[in-house]
């Protein structure tokens, strides 16, 4: 049984998630911000505060991000990448509960037809889920990606997780810019779901990130088939994340569907997960949540 936990780059309680015997590597989400002027510093103070353990870089590559605030329909929302879509379409944000018309694009701007329920703010996800959708730019990782890779190369730290592939070209494309580097695969999207045989090839690990994999299939019900394939092909390299035991945010005790959630996925094989950003930023929830896999997993 491991466990990779979610932290923040001030976490004020990292060090205890770290003792935890069960806990066997950080994931650092690069979305979150770090002081410019002491960025290679803080990731060598990340280094040493997570060491034995393994500190996972996780690069966003073609995830879709919102930059700026945005207040539709009077501003138009701002991402990461410039794409291309059959217009009109629909875009869904928050993991899928909130969507909008996508009426035209403008450069890096989405301009909506409607309101998208509330204010939409920078680093949230952004899914649009049509096969003419395309990315304008030809490189696959962001310029703060490669700013990573290269103060991780300098630094020695060498575990990346890599958002959104969708081939096995994406990870051979991490690996050229550090060669020795070991590639987790986050399978986010149906495109990499169809070629998941050629990009486990490349990879050290898969994993099945429910965030947008979920929100990115036709079908809800798709979800159990998606995560069972995913774990046929990467059998014990394999490993399951996001949208665990988010009612730990509302009540001290999970809910049945929670329970039920992870008893599904130890009876597929799974025995590696990735605890996502939601439940990670408040101490008292996180710990909870390492106790409910110690029992579930019987960890001692």
């Amino acid at each position: 049984m491991h466990l990779i936990v979610t932290q923040g780059p001030y976490s004020s309680f990292l060090d205890d998630v770290v003792q935890c015997e069960l806990v066997s590597g950080i994931r650092l989400n690069t979305i979150m911000p770090i002081k410019e002027d002491r960025f290679e510093e803080k990731l060598s103070e990340l280094r040493d505060r997570v060491a034995p353990k393994t500190l996972w870089i996780d690069l966003k590559a073609r995830q879709l991000r919102i930059r700026e605030f945005a207040n539709t329909p009077y501003t138009a929302v701002t991402i990461s990448h410039r794409i291309n879509v059959r217009l009109p379409n629909t875009v869904y944000f928050d993991n899928g509960h909130i969507t909008a018309r996508l009426a035209d694009i403008d450069g890096y701007r989405l301009i909506l037809e409607d309101y998208a329920g509330r204010l939409l703010g920078p680093g949230e996800s952004v899914n649009i889920i049509d096969e003419s959708l395309e990315y304008l730019e030809p490189d696959l990782l962001t310029e703060r990606d490669r700013r990573y890779v290269e103060a991780c190369r300098k630094l020695g730290i060498d575990h990346y997780m890599l958002s959104f592939v969708e081939r096995a070209e994406d990870v051979l494309t991490l690996k050229r810019l550090h060669p020795s580097c070991t590639v987790m695969s986050k399978i986010e999207s149906r495109k990499g779901l169809k070629h998941l045989n050629h990009i486990f090839r490349e990879s050290d690990y898969l994993m099945a990130a429910r965030g947008d994999l979920y929100t990115e299939l036709d079908y809800p019900h798709e979800i159990g088939n998606a995560l069972k394939t995913i774990y046929a092909v990467g059998k014990n390299r394999s490993i399951v994340a996001s949208r665990m035991l988010t009612s730990l945010l509302r009540h001290p005790v999970p809910s049945c569907p929670d329970m039920m959630d992870l008893l599904y996925l130890k009876d597929i094989g799974y025995t590696a997960f990735m605890i996502g950003d939601d439940i990670c930023f408040k101490k008292e929830i996180l710990m909870q949540s390492i106790k409910i896999f110690q029992v579930i997993f019987n960890f001692q």
